[in-house]
């Protein structure tokens, strides 16, 4: 199949807002998204996306002041696809520091991606998977563990989201150890792989290309058309680039400071 539209993965990509735990304080308005992450998260404040007609420096100012409400040292701010023109210019005005840059990355579906023997995958439908997810999420993205009340609420959570065919996380597995995760999420035709990493010991064996391949299949299955990531420029967007993905542009992650 063919490369996709830049416009149709652009509107894909827009229409991905972002996900936020079960915990979370969530704040919403026409020009932005931000998040309050529970305390074991690394970043407290998140600004998931912005999105204005006006200028971004007086988008920004009304989006500090509203996060620093939360009592927090800084917040991070993704500068998506959506963003309005100058976002990045005023972050770097008041003072931010850039993160993390991503590439836009997708893939038509079906998509012939033949996974290794290695390892054996668990989609995240019982208690203990979700624990497994969780401790490998935690080592390789920070934070601290999720308490068993919030796994238990996140596996009723997996389990509904798996049933009704819109994806799951996923555990990898080597003799019998959790080693890597992954989450999908389907919607409207578009397979979502995000949460992607394998423990720094099992990488260079197979293991993310075989999550990512039956994340795919799962997809593929279920009529999906389009598998859409966000990957770090200089970790998961090499190895999907390798498997098919093409860049359609970057979202960079900056960390702002805050004043009460």
């Amino acid at each position: 199949m063919g490369e996709l539209e830049l416009a149709t993965v652009a509107a894909a990509n827009d229409a991905w807002g972002g996900t936020a735990p079960l915990d979370a304080e969530v704040v919403e308005t026409a020009e932005y998204r931000m998040v309050r992450m529970p305390e074991r998260f690394g970043r407290h404040v998140m600004v998931q996306w912005v999105r204005s007609a006006r200028q971004a420096d007086a988008v920004l100012a009304d989006l500090a002041a509203r996060a620093a409400e939360f009592g927090r040292p800084d917040a991070w701010v993704t500068v998506r696809l959506s963003a309005p023109a100058g976002l990045d210019e005023a972050l770097l005005a008041r003072g931010a520091e850039l993160g993390d840059t991503y590439d836009v990355l997708a893939m038509p579906l079906p998509a012939e991606l033949k996974a290794p023997d290695l390892p054996e995958l668990r989609w995240a439908t019982t208690v203990d998977i979700v624990r497994d997810v969780n401790t490998v999420a935690t080592a390789m993205f920070g934070g601290t563990k999720a308490s068993e009340d919030i796994l238990a609420q996140r596996t009723v959570e997996e389990q509904e989201k798996f049933a009704a065919g819109a994806g799951s996380a996923l555990a990898a597995y080597v003799d019998g150890m959790p080693v890597g995760v992954g989450s999908l999420e389907l919607v409207d035709g578009v397979a979502r792989l995000a949460g992607s990493g394998v423990l720094e010991s099992h990488r260079g064996r197979g293991i993310y290309r075989a999550m990512v391949a039956a994340r795919l299949t799962y997809a593929e299955k279920r009529g999906a058309t389009m598998a859409l990531s966000q990957g770090n420029i200089t970790t998961s967007s090499p190895i999907l680039r390798r498997l098919g993905f093409v860049a359609y542009g970057q979202e960079r992650s900056y960390r702002l400071p805050l004043t009460a």
